[in-house]
């Protein structure tokens, strides 16, 4: 399952979210009972399968002495938990610690980031827009090479 492109999008006034048409059908179709894991990571809300989320859970016990920043990032992923339905229209659920810490207003946009996909204040990601990023020499040192 990979989420792909994005879609600007208002929450209700109980935070609720319609995720593009492309995200819940791949969801309803391919998680069973059509159940997402959303929680914070890098400062956004993200949406995972409850698969995803066991594996991630089996790496972590792979730690056996993390730095700070790590356990930070545990601490914030696992506080963020929370399991929603995406129903049929595509509505999913956000609740009110995870649209506080995700800094989710009004406006967001639901993007696709491969994997997961991700919710973000809509200034936030024109602002990720707006910035120029050389990322040539990091694909260099990978031996990536893009086809266009």
């Amino acid at each position: 399952m990979k989420f792909r492109g994005h879609a600007h999008r208002s929450l209700d006034d109980k935070g609720r979210l319609i995720l593009p048409p492309d995200f819940r059908d791949m969801i309803r179709s391919g998680v069973e009972g059509g159940v997402i894991v959303l929680t914070i990571y890098d400062r956004h809300v993200i949406g995972i399968t409850p698969k995803q989320w066991d594996r991630l859970e089996s790496e972590l016990e792979k730690l056996k002495a993390p730095s700070r920043a790590l356990q930070n990032t545990i601490r914030i992923l696992y506080s963020g938990y929370t399991e929603t339905l995406v129903t049929k229209q595509g509505r999913i659920a956000i609740p009110a610690h995870l649209r506080k810490s995700g800094k989710l207003e009004k406006d967001v946009v639901v993007m696709g980031a491969g994997s997961r996909f991700e919710i973000w204040p809509a200034d936030s990601f024109e602002q990720l827009l707006d910035q120029d990023y050389d990322v040539s020499s990091e694909l260099a040192e990978n031996n990536v090479t893009l086809p266009f």
